[in-house]
């Protein structure tokens, strides 16, 4: 019977809808750790399938799942797993948008919103409403959040690598149980030139961070541009511990159309802000990608009294996807990844990822993957 309900109340959605789109992936994936005396290597599958259905009015929804399971596993402790589960309902939300306020529900993908410090699925409710031509409100309130690794910068590869479910937000440091995440900010715009967004990151029982991105935009998107950003990001330690710190953060990018190429900067004082990478952010290293941990996807950046600089090229042409990367100073990496795409659902790759601090032993990856997307 509730079957039957079901069945009939999503083919009338879907007969009433404006867009209807399916979407979903199979693929293989694996990484090989080249040093001997850490074990980092894993193989798996993994498959994705779900639809989102738009209406003229505004109004979305979706629903979608996704399943990965490990064909070869050996990793250096028992809380690092490559795949956390095998199956998990990744997407069921309700969205709304119009010209001027916006709101999703449910579990959802953000990285289209793209937060400074947030990435991945979130559980939980985002909302922004455009209070005047040149400024945008917004907030985030997570329960839960799942990394499938889609990071802004880092799509090569992050596609296929999965700590795939979702987990209430801790930080595993000091026990850290059961928090929220709350963040709030504001966008003013000038001309699509120049932006700046002050915001605010909350977690509960853990640590409050505040500061602001700045944007300098030349140019067009579709042509040659130029994009300078200045960060600037303070974290306050609530448990009164000792662990403030902050981030100091230039990145300058230049582009021609699918070709991206340029350079940046940053600098930590303290302790540096390296817990927010846990929830994601927007920087060009792999190094969250390559190695995650149980109980987040953060690297070795942006951790206590760094100085690092590193150039990068980017290409994403409707047939491949290149990211080449080298950073050189207290956090090191040299990443290579490429695709290619076939057919335009067929994508296969790979690439070689090196990763050291100065406290940490230098760390070599290679890492491949095939997948089918529709």
């Amino acid at each position: 019977m509730y079957k039957k309900i079901l069945i009939i109340l999503l083919m009338s959605i879907c007969l009433n809808a404006v867009e209807f789109d399916a979407w979903g992936h199979t693929g293989i994936t694996a990484q090989w750790n080249l040093d001997k005396q850490t074990k980092d290597s894993y193989a798996g599958v993994s498959a994705s399938v779900g639809f989102d259905v738009l209406f003229d009015s505004g109004i979305a929804l979706g629903l979608g799942g996704w399943a990965a399971y490990p064909i070869y596993e050996q990793m250096q402790a028992s809380l690092k797993k490559p795949y956390r589960q095998i199956g998990v309902i990744s997407d069921a939300y309700f969205a709304y948008n119009d010209s001027m306020f916006q709101v999703a529900l449910g579990r959802y993908d953000t990285n289209n919103i793209k937060y400074e410090w947030f990435s991945g699925h979130n559980e939980g409710i985002s909302a922004s409403v455009r209070a005047l031509d040149f400024m945008r409100i917004w907030g985030l309130y997570s329960y839960e959040q799942a990394f499938s690794f889609r990071k802004i910068n880092r799509e090569t590869y992050g596609q296929m690598n999965a700590l795939w479910n979702y987990k209430r937000h801790n930080s595993n440091i000091d026990n850290h149980r059961n928090e929220h995440l709350v963040a709030f900010g504001i966008d003013f715009t000038i001309e699509n030139i120049f932006r700046i967004t002050p915001y605010t990151y909350l977690v509960t029982n853990n640590f409050i961070s505040t500061g602001f991105n700045s944007d300098l935009f030349f140019g067009n998107i579709n042509s040659i541009y130029s994009n300078t950003s200045f960060k600037y990001t303070f974290l306050d330690e609530l448990a009164g511990k000792n662990l403030d710190g902050h981030l100091i953060w230039i990145d300058q990018e230049f582009g021609y159309d699918w070709f991206k190429l340029g350079g940046g900067y940053y600098k930590t004082y303290a302790n540096g802000v390296q817990r927010l990478t846990y929830y994601g952010d927007k920087s060009r290293f792999y190094g969250s990608v390559i190695a995650p941990s149980e109980y987040n996807a953060s690297g070795k950046y942006f951790d206590k009294n760094q100085s690092s600089w590193y150039v990068f090229i980017n290409a994403r042409h409707e047939k491949f996807k290149i990211d080449l990367l080298y950073a050189g100073g207290s956090y090191n990496e040299i990443s290579a990844l490429a695709s290619i795409i076939l057919f335009e659902h067929l994508e296969f790759g790979g690439g070689y990822v090196n990763l050291s601090t100065k406290d940490s032993p230098r760390e070599h990856y290679i890492t491949t993957f095939i997948k089918a997307i529709w």
